[in-house]
């Protein structure tokens, strides 16, 4: 296999990996109720998290769910969270101003 092939082959696997982890504002709005417990429905309530950037949010829930992150609502409120969910509420925040 020639570097053009492996490049061309990296390329597509990176980019369906990209897919996978879009979220859909519309579903993480639906699944914010418990986010609006604390950070309000507008986000912006102490802490903010609307605005933040979508990378940040899920890095930031891969945090609390491993334990990198220690704050005990978040962890709590993270656990049953899938990759899709977060996704999904990372999308709907990321798009409020």
């Amino acid at each position: 296999m020639n570097w053009k092939t492996v490049l061309v082959l990296t390329s597509g696997c990176f980019l369906m990996s990209l897919n996978a982890q879009a979220g859909d504002a519309a579903a993480g709005k639906a699944k914010s109720e418990n986010c609006a417990q604390c950070h309000g429905d507008t986000g912006k309530d102490d802490p903010p998290i609307a605005g933040k950037t979508e990378a940040d949010f899920i890095k930031a829930m891969k945090e609390y769910q491993t334990g990198t992150r220690n704050h005990k609502k978040m962890i709590k409120a993270v656990k049953d969270l899938n990759d899709a969910d977060i996704a999904d509420l990372a999308a709907y925040y990321a798009g409020m101003k």
